[in-house]
């Protein structure tokens, strides 16, 4: 297992406990107890908004699709966070909140996926290629189909007179 998965494992709950234990001791365990549980509904109010804001991108112009997209995303992620138990949570959630930073996140993010999608096979930069090997051949591909120009009959109207012959 490696450091960063480690400190994920037991350095996030720790960080949960003692953050708890600070604010119960600031404000009361009962109040610190109720801080917790709000988190519930307002988390899934955030995510019910992301879901209403993400179905009007199909209705608004193109231009400003991909900032609505965005901004959907980034309230549902924060929604999520907010959801989950915890101050640490809580505090991330509230700051993907805040558009400057959220946007950035988004932003890097979105490279860095774009990025690692780029460098799989089968993928460039026009997109899904289907094979990793689509690049290198000349011409119209139909995959699994082979049609040999000789073997064409001209029909009258230019087309062929059948179906093409399937060569192995």
């Amino acid at each position: 297992m490696k450091i960063r998965s480690r400190l994920l494992l037991f350095g996030y709950p720790l960080v949960e406990i003692l953050l708890f234990w600070w604010v119960a001791s600031l404000v009361g365990w009962g109040i610190a107890i109720l801080l917790i549980i709000a988190g519930f509904p307002a988390g899934v109010a955030l995510m019910r908004n992301a879901a209403a804001r993400a179905a009007v991108v199909a209705t608004t112009p193109d231009e400003e699709k991909p900032k609505v997209a965005r901004s959907a995303a980034v309230m549902f992620v924060s929604g999520l966070l907010i959801l989950l138990p915890g101050f640490a949570t809580d505090i991330l959630g509230v700051i993907f909140l805040i558009p400057p930073i959220g946007n950035r996140i988004v932003k890097g993010f979105s490279s860095l996926i774009g990025a690692r999608m780029v460098r799989m096979p089968g993928y460039s930069n026009a997109g899904f290629t289907g094979s990793q090997f689509a690049s290198y051949v000349d011409g119209e591909v139909i995959r699994g189909v082979v049609i040999r120009e000789g073997d064409l009959d001209h029909n009258e109207n230019g087309g062929p007179a059948g179906p093409p012959q399937i060569v192995n």
